[in-house]
């Protein structure tokens, strides 16, 4: 089975060192499709399946390992268990790792691109607590970070403050609702008609909560 090291290079690769290779990677990240599903279905399925049987914790003893614990729990399912509950089912444990991380101070060993990462759990949070402290670490990681890395970091706080917005409204995320079997109230159901309606064209969306 494949371990933290081969989810790291899988994922992140050779860092970004200007505006365009950071752009390729997060196109990769967010746009990569059929062909990027598959490949983490076909070469960390079983990782997967014992990071949500809680079998990795033993990933959390490095911070860089804790990033690859995190990709695993918060991405990798959200790319092979699309429109499916299981989307969702690492998240608590993905907030957990992230928020220990930060109560730590270890995402001063990370790089940016993994920062961004380490945060991500945050932002898929439905808790309000969870959204504010994200927005709050993009804004730092947007301030820390290089200037060629600040305008697409400056998109992920931008993203970050509309989550925290939804959460603050509702609670929860709505589109989330028929996937989880959950009943929309009015409200939920108004936005999502106003929310499908603004969606760009396949493959140029927002990344998805």
């Amino acid at each position: 089975m494949s371990g933290p090291r081969e989810v790291l290079a899988f994922w992140f690769g050779e860092p970004a060192h200007d505006d365009a290779t950071f752009r390729a990677k997060i196109r990769r990240w967010y746009m990569g499709g059929s062909t990027l599903d598959r490949e983490i279905s076909e070469q960390f399925g079983a990782v997967i399946d014992e990071a949500l049987a809680g079998r990795l914790e033993r990933w959390a003893d490095s911070p860089r390992d804790r990033v690859a614990l995190i990709v695993v729990l918060d991405q990798f399912t959200r790319s092979i268990y699309r429109d499916d509950p299981q989307t969702y089912a690492g998240d608590e444990a993905a907030q957990a790792v992230t928020v220990d991380a930060l109560d730590r101070g270890l995402e001063c060993e990370l790089s940016i691109e993994e920062r961004l990462f380490l945060n991500m759990p945050l932002l898929h949070a439905e808790s309000l607590d969870h959204q504010e402290r994200g927005v709050r670490e993009m804004e730092r990681l947007v301030a820390e970070a290089p200037a060629w890395a600040k305008p697409v970091l400056a998109m992920g706080v931008e993203q970050a403050h509309k989550y925290r917005g939804v959460i603050a409204r509702f609670g929860r995320f709505p589109h989330r609702n028929q996937i989880l079997g959950r009943a929309s109230t009015p409200d939920e159901a108004a936005f999502l008609v106003d929310w499908k309606q603004r969606q760009p064209p396949t493959g140029a969306h927002d990344p998805p909560a």
